[in-house]
Order: C-alpha cells, then structure tokens, then sequence
C-alpha cells in the first residue's frame, strides 16, 4: 500500500510538469537627447512550470529595479528615480502561457507584467530551445515609459524618448 501511495504521488508530481529555477539578464535601449543607450540588469530570479505536453507555461519571474548598469553611474540613479524603487523595488512577470513550439520555431511567452504599480498583458515573441535540461530564452518587445505611469526622465530640459525597447534572455534550470 506505502509504495501505491509513493506511485501516484509520483505521477501527481510528473503530471503538473517539471518545476524550473529561472536566471537571465534584461536590457533596455532608450534614446535621449544625447543619442541612445542602454542598460543591463542581471538580477532576475523566479520559478517556472513547463509541461510541454499540455501546452501549460506557469511561474512568475521578477527584476531586482535597483540592479540597472548602464555605465554612467548618474544614469542608473536617474533609472532608480524613475522606477522609484523605494515604493516599487521590482519588476514581476507572471507567465499566463505560450504561443508556439520551442523544438519548431519562434514562440511568444504570455504573461502579466507587473511594473510600477500598474498590471498589463504583454506578449513577448522570441526563440526558446532546449539544451539538455535547461530551457533558454531569447525576446524582445517594446513599451512606453508613460504607459506604466512613470515619468521619463530628461537631461537638461530635454527628455527620454517613451519608446524603449527590452530585450529579455533567461535560463531555466530544473529545480
């Protein structure tokens, strides 16, 4: 009877799917009034259900907001300002599904962005493939800074474009 138990358990567990541990790096691309640039934050964690079989893509991934580097120390505290990392420290997207195969092509992870207070739908289209165990993840999409209620910050009277675009790269490892 123990190893009955032990059995459908087992198979509860596999039919959820595989639970990932998940790592990347988000960049942004901004233009100013000085020209373009970019910052890079590493400090992204979370977790993950992936059951390929059912189509089902689940977890919540989020970005530490104060971890920016940008290489120009007072752009990052600008960054921080905008984001105002004091009342919101991060950025969580929760996973509502995919589009797509990732052994056939492009695929478009679904999801809830959560940034600045403000909740949206976003869909962000890239590549996915699967290297042994790990699933790695590439996307890209563009957003407005006004669109998450936040001020853009500006140099001189001059301000930054709304228009940014992040490109997104994430790694998960089964847990």
């Amino acid at each position: 009877m123990r190893r009955l138990a032990v059995w459908i358990l087992f198979l509860a567990v596999f039919a959820l799917g595989a639970e990932y541990q998940v790592s990347g790096r988000v960049v942004y691309q901004a233009r100013g009034p000085m020209g373009a640039f970019q910052g890079t934050n590493e400090a992204v964690t979370g977790t993950l259900r992936w059951d390929p079989d059912q189509g089902v893509l689940e977890g919540e991934v989020c970005v530490d907001l104060s971890a920016w580097d940008s290489g120009e120390p007072l752009r990052d505290k600008h960054t921080r300002s905008m984001f105002e990392v004091e009342q919101y420290p991060k950025a969580c997207l929760v996973f509502t599904g995919i589009e797509g195969d990732p052994a056939k092509g492009p695929v478009k992870l679904l999801g809830e962005l959560t940034l600045h207070g403000v909740t949206q739908e976003v869909a962000i289209p890239g590549t996915a493939r699967i290297e042994g165990e790990r699933i790695l993840f590439e996307g890209t999409f563009e957003t407005k800074i006004t669109d998450w209620k936040m001020k853009r910050p500006s140099l001189m009277g001059f301000k930054v474009r709304d228009r940014v675009k992040v490109q997104v790269y994430g790694e998960a490892v089964p847990k």
